[in-house]
Formats: C-alpha cells, sequence, structure tokens
C-alpha cells in the first residue's frame, strides 16, 4: 500500500490540493459579468466507490463547533438564574448532532482566568475579553460548561489560554476538570457539586497566536513569536497602556485623581528594574515604600511578580493628577512556552491528548518558511504535541482579495473556491506533521468557515452567505475532505450570535434559537459521522466544473465532492455535494464490489435555491426531504439537485 494511501490522503486529494496552488499565480482582478460561465460537462460524472479500501476511522467529532463566548452566559445559551442551559437550545443541539463544543472560544477567550469562573458565583472574578479588552462576567464558568455538555450529549474540547497563564495554572485546570476524589482539585471540584471526575481529554493552548493582533506579549516577528511560543520568552513591552486584572481598555489607564491607585502591566511577570512608567508625559520613578516619599515626589511602588503598580496618597507620593493616562515600557517574563505546557498537563493526565496551534495561513495557504513541527523536531521535542489545531478559514479579502461581493453568485462561488484551498491547508500540515513528528501526531480543526473578517458590511449583495444554503454546501464540502484527510475532530465557527436573529453561526441569537440550513444538515449526516464505521474509497470521475470570475483561487470550481463510509452495521453510505448553484447533474454511483439489497434511503437538503435559509418568521424553510430508492446490480443512476447536500445510504444483504 502507498505511503499516501496508509495516511488517507489520496490521489484525488493531491489533485484538488495542487490545482488549488496552481490556481495562486492567477490574477486577482474581476472580470465582466459575461465572462461567467456555466457548469458545462459533455460526460457523466461518475462516484466510484470501493468499499473494500478502508482508511480512518470516520470521526463522531466532525461536526463539532466553537463554543459561544463564555461570558453573558453563553450570549443567552445558559440560564443563570435557574442555574441549567437555556430553554429550547439543548434539543436543538441535540436534533443537529453535534459531536464537540469548543470552550471557552477563541479570540474572546485568550486571556481567560479558569480559577475566577468556579465556586459559588458571588465570589468569581470579573475577567478581561481578549479581543476588546472589556471587563465581563464569569456565570459561564467550566462547571456551567461541563453541565450544558452533558445535557446536549456532546463531547468537550477546551483551549486553554497561553498569554496570560502559566504551566502549572493550566496543568491544575487539568486536575479539576479530571483527577479523582481525594486529590486537591478533585476535592475542590466536588465541594462544587461535581464529585465525579469530567474526563475532558482534548487540550489546546492557545488560540491564533500566529495572528498580528493576537500575540499579547510576544514578539511581532514571526518566527522569533513562534519560538516564544515553543519555548517561552521574554519580550520588550513598549508605550503599553495599564490596566486592572479584569479590564485592559484604553479607560482603566486613566488616573481618577484619587489617593492610592493601583494599575497593573497587562502581561506580568515582568522583568525586575526593567520597567518605565509614564504618567501623561512625565517618567516617574520606582521606589521600595512610598511612606519615606514627599508630597511632591513622583514615586510609585511596583510588585514584578504580579505587575501591580502603586501610587501615592498625596501626603508620600504625589498623586497622578486626574484624566492623565499611565503607560509603561517593560520586559514581559520569563513566559513559559508550550513544551512546558504539554511536560506539565501530560505529567497530571497522560491520557489527554494536547494541541499546539501555531499553523499560521498566508493568502489561502498554510504560511512557508519553518514550520512548527520542524522548530520542535530541531529541538529534540518531537514528541512534545500530541497533534495541531488548525483553523482554515477562507478569508475572503486574504485569500480571494475581495472586499465585497460584486453580486450574490459571487458570494456564492467564492465560498465554493475557497474550500479546495481550505483542505489543501489542513492536507499540508499533515504532511508537515508526518515529516517531523512522531506517528499518532494528528490535525485537528478548532475553528473554520468562510466569512468577511472585519465585518458584515462587505457582504451587501448576499448578507445571508454565512447562514444561508451556501455556507452550508461549504461545510459539507469541508467535511467530506476532512473526513478522507483523517482529521481527528472539527470545530466550524461559533454556536451561537451575540444578538437574537441571525448571524454568521450554527443558530441564531437568543431566545428562539432558529436553525440555519448547516444546522440542517448537520441533522441529516448525524448518521453517518456517528455510525462507527470507517471512510473507503471514493473518487468522482468526470466532475462537472462550475466557471467562476476570475481570482486568486482559481476561475472554477468542482461541482460535486464526495466522501463515503461503512459503518459498523455494515451499510454503506454515500455523501454528495452538488454546489452547482443552478444545475442539477444526472450521474452514477459506481458500487464496485458491495453487495446490497436494492434499497436505498436517500436524504436532500437542498432549499428552493443556494441563497434560501431559514429565519424565525420561516423556521422549517430549509428542511431534510427523505425518500427510498431502488438500486439494481453494482450501480444507481441518480440527479442530484443544484445546491444540494445529498446523503445515499446502501444497507448489506444481512440488515433488518
Amino acid at each position: 500500500m502507498s505511503e499516501t494511501r496508509r495516511h488517507g490522503i489520496g490521489r484525488r486529494h493531491f489533485l484538488y490540493g495542487a490545482a488549488a496552488a496552481a490556481a495562486g499565480v492567477m490574477g486577482t482582478g474581476c472580470t465582466p459579468e459575461d465572462a461567467r460561465g456555466a457548469s458545462v460537462s459533455d460526460r457523466v460524472p461518475v462516484i466510484a466507490i470501493d468499499a473494500q479500501r478502508r482508511s480512518f476511522k470516520v470521526s463522531p467529532y466532525m461536526t463539532g463547533v466553537n463554543g459561544a463566548k463564555w461570558y453573558d452566559d453563553a450570549f443567552g445559551m445558559w440560564d443563570s438564574k435557574h442555574d441549567r442551559p437555556a430553554p429550547g437550545i439543548v434539543g436543538k443541539i441535540k436534533e443537529s448532532g453535534i459531536g464537540m463544543i469548543r470552550y471557552p472560544g477563541g479570540t474572546s477567550s485568550n486571556l481567560f482566568n479558569w480559577k475566577g469562573a468556579i465556586g459559588p458565583q458571588a465570589d468569581r472574578t470579573r475577567q478581561v475579553e481578549g479581543k476588546q479588552g472589556a471587563t465581563v462576567d464569569s456565570r459561564f464558568g467550566p462547571d456551567e460548561y461541563m453541565a450544558f455538555i452533558r445535557e446536549v450529549g456532546a463531547t468537550p474540547e477546551i483551549m486553554a489560554p497561553f498569554a496570560n497563564s502559566t504551566p502549572d495554572e493550566i496543568a491544575d485546570w487539568v486536575a479539576y476538570m479530571n483527577a479523582p476524589q481525594g486529590t486537591k482539585w478533585g476535592d475542590l471540584r466536588a465541594r462544587n457539586g461535581h464529585p465525579e471526575p469530567y474526563g475532558v481529554r482534548y487540550w489546546e493552548i492557545g488560540n491564533e497566536l500566529f495572528g498580528k493582533h493576537q500575540r499579547y506579549w510576544m514578539s511581532a516577528d514571526d518566527d522569533k513569536a513562534m519560538r516564544q511560543y515553543a519555548f517561552g520568552g521574554t519580550q520588550r513591552q513598549q508605550r503599553q497602556h495599564v490596566g486592572t486584572p479584569a479590564d485592559h481598555r484604553p479607560s482603566a489607564s486613566v488616573s481618577d485623581g484619587q489617593p492610592n491607585q493601583t494599575f497593573t502591566v497587562w502581561y506580568p511577570p515582568v522583568v525586575p528594574k526593567s520597567q518605565t512608567v509614564r504618567v501623561g508625559d512625565s517618567t516617574w520613578r520606582e521606589v521600595t515604600d512610598l511612606s519615606s516619599a514627599g508630597a511632591d515626589d513622583r514615586v510609585y511602588t511596583f510588585d514584578p511578580r504580579s505587575g501591580t503598580i502603586r501610587f501615592g496618597d498625596g501626603r508620600h507620593g504625589m498623586i497622578p493628577q486626574r484624566s492623565l493616562k499611565i503607560t509603561a515600557d517593560y520586559d514581559s517574563g520569563p513566559h513559559a512556552g508550550f513544551v512546558d505546557y504539554y511536560t506539565k498537563m501530560k505529567a497530571v493526565d497522560p491520557s489527554i491528548d494536547v494541541l499546539a496551534v501555531w499553523a499560521p495561513i498566508d493568502a489561502g495557504k498554510l504560511a512557508g518558511g519553518k514550520s512548527f513541527p520542524e522548530l520542535l523536531a530541531e529541538h529534540g521535542h518531537a514528541d512534545k504535541y500530541d497533534g495541531m489545531a488548525i483553523h482554515p478559514y477562507t478569508n475572503f479579502p486574504r485569500d480571494l482579495k475581495a472586499t465585497s461581493f460584486p453580486d450574490k453568485r459571487a458570494g456564492h462561488d467564492y465560498q465554493m473556491l475557497g474550500d479546495a484551498a481550505a483542505a489543501k491547508m489542513v492536507s499540508d500540515l499533515t504532511a508537515r506533521i508526518r515529516e517531523h513528528g512522531k506517528d499518532e501526531a494528528y490535525v485537528a480543526v478548532s475553528e473554520c468557515g468562510a466569512l468577511f473578517f472585519g465585518g458584515e458590511r462587505d457582504s451587501d449583495a448576499y448578507p445571508q452567505y454565512s447562514f444561508a444554503i451556501s455556507h452550508a454546501l461549504y461545510m459539507a464540502s469541508q467535511w467530506a475532505r476532512f473526513a478522507d484527510l483523517g482529521v481527528r475532530w472539527t470545530a466550524s465557527n461559533d454556536l451561537i450570535g451575540e444578538k437574537p436573529g441571525l448571524s454568521r453561526t450554527l443558530f441564531g441569537g437568543a431566545p428562539s434559537f432558529v436553525r440555519t440550513p448547516e444546522a440542517i444538515v448537520r441533522e441529516q449526516l448525524s448518521g453517518f459521522f456517528h455510525g462507527g464505521g470507517h471512510v473507503v474509497d471514493s473518487e468522482v470521475k468526470s466532475n462537472a466544473e462550475v466557471s467562476t470570475r476570475e481570482t486568486p483561487l482559481g476561475s472554477s470550481y468542482e461541482a460535486l465532492v464526495t466522501t463515503a463510509a461503512v459503518d459498523k452495521d455494515g451499510a454503506l453510505s454515500v455523501l454528495v455535494v452538488n454546489r452547482s448553484p443552478d444545475e442539477d447533474l444526472k450521474s452514477r454511483v459506481d458500487l464496485g464490489s458491495f453487495r446490497h439489497t436494492g434499497t436505498v434511503d436517500v436524504s436532500v437538503v437542498a432549499g428552493r435555491s443556494y441563497d434560501d435559509f431559514n429565519n424565525d418568521e420561516h423556521p422549517d424553510a430549509v428542511t431534510i426531504e427523505k425518500s427510498r430508492a431502488t438500486a439494481k446490480g453494482d450501480s444507481l443512476n441518480w440527479t442530484f439537485a443544484a445546491h444540494s447536500v445529498t446523503l445515499l445510504r446502501f444497507p448489506p444483504p444481512t440488515s433488518h
């Protein structure tokens, strides 16, 4: 058996990956409307299945989701008044077959403090939101998350913050979640009402720290920052606003003119004597004790471990003038790196998986240069990660150089064009881990989707793109490709939105939690991903192509994407996504030597058009249509509807 087949990266994946890479050399401009062609194929597409050639186990965690933010009662998912999941959300999550939910989330959770979010609500601390630096609550803590997880029947996955934590703190979190009673953290969890260990297996360290706006204490230089993530270090911070442990907004750095004010630098610990503290434009001086300072002395005390700055009361040390901003230069560190986190966490519970997250993306492909797996291998630490989590988003401005959708059709096409490029990112990261990591190391996807980053204002021509049929087709394509690539688990973009109505999430906001077409497709595919089977070989021959405007990711995409699996009962399921916005495709499903009863269970999610969606007024505009068909012999002729996800299930002769 070839090496590529043994690892589940089949020939067609290299083909579509190569096509995506080749497309990167094409022009970036938009051609006139009439330059966009139609789907044309002189031959009937053939979906060839070889059920004897099995590769990876089908992951029940493939259709996971990034949890809503933990604050504000997880945007309405948690009913804090009654200490329970919000009515209306549990059944919809179960119905949608969500196998995994990530906590506490992504960017907003990069400064999360888990110890401040356990125990009695009255004793919990306020937190710093990781994107805007605002102060937020801690009501939906780890115990509430696990109560939610158990209610909806999903598997937990935790993103442990890197920027403001230590390996010991995160190792304590592992112990709190997994240690038995009779241990320090197991007993504390029991006192908080949860005597049995939670058994959280999947952990990742940090979120998108390679991003320019998520470096926190780390260097702006990419290579240096990667080394700091891997091994820790110290980094100079300059002209940084100070704040409080719960507030990093600029307003938190402003003097209120009161005596005995305290502030903290953002990223302690601090190398002693490395700091320069300014009040307005004036540099003040550190002293060991304010009691010996005069009323006019511009002085402060400083604790390098906590980063706390304390000013005087007007008799012993001057009070910073009201409305002046306090800033600081300092050496942040020394900080630990990923290897230290991995070692401490695995010492607490060797059964967990600890994943690294340094997988930067550049213009629709995995970034070049030295990779994180290569760096760790060079330093003798190839065995110090269990896998890597990647966020292979299709980012329209970055990948397609698009600041807007020229028209609605472009909003559909751009997503389909991005799909193959996203899969290529995953394939390339898998190859790097195979070359430099340990044999058991794997790739997981902890966020994905097709988005305009920076606001929905860029999608005026197709504002529903992220919750209409188009995005459901994109995600179904991703799941098909990821299954074939052996991705261990996948979490898509957020679970619910901040506001009522719809956004770039799986469900609409509270209180209705309307199910998007993507949620409907998840329900349709629940049996496929939870069937306990194996992926089998599948390939689309003579695939139809959908022509598009010329873009950096090409000027056409394949209409059909497919994967197949044989479940634990011996039934063959074939998933087929027809991404063509307007053409039904007559095809033949070639079953090879697979024996079946002749009866085919069919389910289709299509809607009326590619821009169809559900909302509060029409929550069932997009539904699953189920039927049965008859197949004779070794093939089935079938017409796959335009903009549809179809699942064909062939029971074996022994089925009852």
